[in-house]
C-alpha cells in the first residue's frame, strides 16, 4: 500500500509560522521603530543563529530576550537590556538559559542554573559547544560554578553563596 510523502513546509508557510511564534515578542513588534531598535533585533538574530549552531539546535528553538538582571553599557544610548538566550530542546522541550560571556563576545555563552546558596538563576558554567553543555549535565561529571556566579546580580538578598556586599 502506498503511504502519502510527507512534505516539507516550503518557506513562506515557514517564514508565517515564524512571525506568528515572535508575535508575543516587545522586541520583535518594536524592531522597526528606531535604528537602535532595528540594529537590537538584528544583532539578537545573529546571537540565536550562533547558539543554534554551537548547540546543534533549530534556530526556532531559540530565543534571544531582554535580560531582567543585566544590562550592557553602551556610548550613544545608555544602559540597555542584556541577551537572556533561552534554548528549548525540540524533542524534550526543556529549556536552559544563557547569557553571553563577555570575556568571548560572539563565541561562548554562561549557562544558567540554580544557585547553590540561593536557588536563583546565576550563571554556573562557561559553554561554547554542544560538548560543554554536555560536561556540565553529565552526572558523572563534576563542575564546579564559574568565578562568575558569586557575584551576579540575579543573587537573593541573603544569599550565601554571593560575593556581593549585603545591605
Amino acid at each position: 500500500m502506498n503511504q502519502p510523502v510527507a512534505t516539507q513546509p516550503g518557506l513562506a508557510e515557514r517564514a508565517v509560522r515564524a512571525a506568528r511564534t515572535q508575535r508575543s515578542s516587545h522586541s520583535f513588534q518594536r524592531r522597526h521603530d528606531s535604528p537602535e531598535q532595528w540594529n537590537r533585533w538584528t544583532r539578537r538574530a545573529r546571537v540565536a543563529r550562533t547558539a543554534a549552531a554551537a548547540l546543534e539546535v533549530p534556530l526556532d528553538a531559540v530565543t534571544v530576550l531582554d535580560d531582567p538582571f543585566r544590562t550592557y553599557r553602551t556610548r550613544d544610548a545608555g544602559p540597555v537590556p542584556g541577551d537572556l538566550i533561552v534554548v528549548t530542546d525540540p524533542d524534550t522541550q526543556d529549556r536552559w538559559a544563557f547569557i553571553p560571556d563577555l570575556t568571548t563576545p560572539g563565541e561562548g555563552w554562561l549557562l544558567l542554573d540554580r544557585c547553590p546558596g540561593c536557588h536563583a538563576e546565576v550563571p554556573l558554567a562557561r559553554i561554547a559547544t554542544l560538548a560543554d553543555l554536555g560536561d556540565y549535565l553529565d552526572p558523572g561529571g563534576y563542575v564546579w560554578p564559574i568565578g562568575d556566579a558569586r557575584h551576579d546580580p540575579a543573587h537573593q538578598h541573603d544569599c550565601t553563596f554571593t560575593t556581593r556586599d549585603h545591605d
